[in-house]
């Protein structure tokens, strides 16, 4: 494959994954917009709490492994059925011991860890446990593969489908947050099916058709472990404010900051649709250069896209919050505005998370990630007390720009490259962007 059709390769993944991201936005805002509907604010908070416990153990139990899985599928390492086998088992064993775990939590500490949640609410959340892992680690499959046309699709198709049960759940059989949970559940075991039946259908693989390889087993660890650690302290840096606010507040003050944040971390489907792309894109590149030249041609146009929606997001915050999901989630306006400059920072900060795990260097991610996460709940503690939710706004949005700060330079080493050479957009970017939009986007649709 040449270098041009790579770059041209990558362009239009890029912008399939976007598009599908961009309809993901508009699904995501509309399943939003039902839970604070129908939930209100103290629903829609337990509903977030709820599922922390199944996000928080699939983040945790994955291993790193789906991360290896991208390296090593990006790099042709091993036959795809040796992965597909390995991947499955490890699901299964995966799964049944997040399931053993995830029930002694909630009989346990459910209701000190998960306050405003029931333990049948909590144990309904734990269904979706084993469908996180199987659409992860069967995912990544797809992702190294490149295969982004069939892996966003598969997540459009369960996205909507979990909207309707959503609707059906909430709006027609007014089943309330446990509704709620079980589409939520429903939704992720949707995505697990389509990603198996891409994989089964277009590749052939089969389970006779592989082996277990414990030598694939090993090196996934090893080197998704450091991944791993680093993804684990990220989920918490993005979570440790909203069980802040529960513990010291309440499950209502809950309720409108997830919806608050909801609204942020929609600024990210540019990075999202980019990075994931990137990542297996860097992990099978020939050498530093090409690496160099992709990633700061990407970091700066996700920076500059990200800014400008964030821009456009801080002028209507207010009156918007208040507008689309009711006025019980109008005070989520100004923690809104305060959780911006992070959004913009982090969405930078993730494309280089991604090419520094790229080249092979996972644990610097990890020891960035642990700064952070310390720097994060230190700020939490201290400001959400007594500033609320927009005390632990601006907590999140500081840790994320500290993560910034400290990405950008150690980038800057790695790579030898200025700062404005990967953060400031170009003249040669606008041109290269018209030059896609006539040859590709155009043509696509007409």
């Amino acid at each position: 494959m040449t270098t041009a059709k790579r770059k041209i390769g990558f362009a239009g993944n890029s912008a399939l994954v976007a598009l599908r991201q961009v309809a993901g936005v508009a699904i995501g805002f509309a399943a939003t917009v039902v839970t604070a509907r129908y939930l209100g604010a103290a629903g829609q908070g337990t509903y977030a709490l709820a599922l922390l416990l199944p996000t928080l153990l699939a983040t945790c139990l994955t291993c790193g492994i789906d991360a290896a899985t991208v390296f090593y599928t990006g790099k042709d390492a091993y036959k795809p059925a040796t992965v597909y086998k390995t991947n499955l088992v490890s699901a299964f064993a995966l799964s049944a011991l997040s399931l053993l775990i995830g029930c002694l939590v909630v009989l346990l500490f459910g209701r000190e860890l998960f306050a405003g949640a029931t333990r049948l609410q909590l144990l309904l959340a734990l269904a979706a446990v084993p469908q996180l892992l199987f659409g992860t680690l069967l995912g990544g499959i797809l992702q190294g593969m490149q295969d982004f046309k069939r892996l966003a699709g598969a997540a459009f198709a369960s996205q909507l489908l979990g909207l309707a049960l959503l609707l059906a759940a909430t709006a027609w059989l007014h089943w309330g947050v446990a509704g709620a949970i079980a589409a939520y559940a429903g939704g992720q075991c949707a995505l697990f099916l389509l990603v198996l039946a891409a994989i089964r259908r277009v590749y052939g693989l089969r389970m006779k058709d592989g082996s277990v390889d414990r030598k694939l087993m090993k090196q996934s660890f090893i080197y998704g472990g450091k991944e791993h650690v680093s993804n684990m302290l990220t989920f918490l840096n993005y979570r440790a404010d909203l069980f802040m606010i529960a513990f010291f507040i309440g499950s209502s003050a809950a309720g409108v900051y997830t919806i608050t944040v909801a609204v942020a971390e929609q600024l990210w489907f540019v990075s999202r649709a980019v990075s994931l792309v990137l990542f297996p894109r860097i992990s099978a590149a020939g050498g530093d250069a090409e690496r160099n030249l992709l990633t700061s041609a990407v970091g700066r146009i996700v920076l500059a896209l990200t800014l400008a929606f964030a821009v456009v997001t801080a002028v209507l915050a207010k009156p918007f919050i208040g507008f689309a999901f009711g006025h019980e989630f109008a005070a989520g306006g100004l923690a809104l505005q305060l959780l911006l400059p992070g959004i913009v920072a982090g969405s930078l900060e993730r494309v280089l998370s991604h090419d520094i795990s790229g080249r092979g260097k996972p644990e610097i991610s990890m020891y960035v990630s642990m700064v952070t996460v310390v720097c994060n709940l230190a700020l939490n503690v201290l400001l959400v007390p007594k500033y609320g939710i927009a005390g632990a706004a601006a907590a999140t949005s500081t840790a994320y720009i500290v993560s910034f700060a400290v990405k950008i330079v150690i980038f800057k080493r790695l790579t030898g490259l200025r700062y404005h050479e990967f953060m400031v957009v170009q003249r040669e970017d606008w041109q290269k962007a018209a030059g896609f939009i006539r040859s590709r986007v155009r043509p696509a649709l007409k």
